[in-house]
């Protein structure tokens, strides 16, 4: 891969990163904060569960990811050949 391709990517991933991260830890629980929401126990539960979720997608996907890429570029070199 170029060196310039990665340099994009990484550029690309941190700014989602730090852009999600804004977002779901000072932007929205700030909003409901300022806005006098009271958080209760089942709140916390499900926005713990939803967190949750998000880590097990995310990591399944992270796992998953380079195989189906490992697969498809096999795939692809064995037509070449």
């Amino acid at each position: 891969m170029d060196d310039k391709q990665l340099i994009k990517d990484a550029k690309l991933c941190t700014r989602w990163a730090l852009g999600l991260t804004f977002v779901f830890i000072f932007a929205f629980p700030g909003i409901m904060f300022l806005t006098g929401y009271n958080y209760t126990l089942q709140f916390f539960q499900g926005w713990t569960y939803l967190a949750f979720a998000w880590l097990v997608i995310a990591g399944v996907y992270t796992i998953i990811r380079p195989w189906v890429e490992y697969f498809i570029e096999k795939k692809q070199s064995s037509d070449r050949v």
